[in-house]
């Protein structure tokens, strides 16, 4: 699917004895089965493979999506007089308008620490695609992939990372690894129990994946280095 996205955006003829066919042709095969199924876009693959994968472009090209080319102005405005719907199907509308203020974020910001102060919201919708990594449509986790977004299904390990994430969040801004318990409680104990963890207390050990994130920020595994 990730190879076949990619031979889209430079519109690959998949076809060899079939000629490609340039954007203006396709906009008017799209007009063509607008009138011809009552102003309905084809919604699925079943419904023209052709049309469906051409439409699939115009929505990422004309909402700037990671590696694809924007439309041009003309291109932009011949699409938004026949209504075309720059989002897929209702049902996916507020997954990818997440995505999209999850791209912003990243554009902004360069990183996925999202403050859950600023935007619980957000910062939710992260926490469930991280859940549901294992169940989500392809195409969702194909978006996503794009931008390296941090996955795992397991719950204690969402946890985890949300708490690590905080934790590389409070080094950036105070230019220290160590955790007062005073100044922050919660996170002083979270630090704790990752020393525990190292030394094989407290249930389970820390993974290989953890230590490294954590020597990664310079994580200190005795309170006294």
């Amino acid at each position: 699917e990730e190879e076949l996205e990619l031979l889209e955006q430079i519109d690959f003829p998949f076809f060899e004895n079939r000629p490609r066919m340039t954007w203006s042709a396709m906009h008017a095969n799209l007009v063509k089965y607008q009138k011809e199924n009552d102003g309905r876009f084809p919604t699925s693959h079943k419904d023209d493979p052709d049309l469906n994968r051409w439409m699939r472009q115009q929505r990422h090209r004309m909402r700037s999506a990671y590696g694809y080319a924007p439309l041009s102005d003309e291109q932009k405005s011949l699409l938004e007089s026949i209504n075309f719907p720059i989002l897929p199907e209702a049902s996916s509308r507020g997954w990818y308008e997440k995505y999209d203020q999850l791209l912003d974020f990243w554009r902004q910001h360069g990183h996925f620490l999202v403050d859950r102060r600023e935007d619980p919201s957000l910062l939710n919708w992260m926490l469930m695609q991280r859940i549901r990594y294992k169940g989500t449509h392809q195409a969702q986790v194909r978006y996503q992939n794009r931008k390296f977004f941090a996955w795992t299904s397991d719950r204690d390990e969402v946890e985890w990372q949300m708490r690590y994430d905080e934790f590389v969040q409070f080094v950036e801004e105070n230019g220290r690894v160590q955790v007062k318990e005073l100044e922050n409680p919660d996170l002083y104990r979270w630090t704790e129990r990752q020393r525990y963890r190292y030394r094989g207390y407290g249930g389970s050990e820390l993974s290989e994946h953890q230590i490294k994130q954590l020597e990664k920020i310079g994580f200190r595994w005795s309170p006294s280095d």
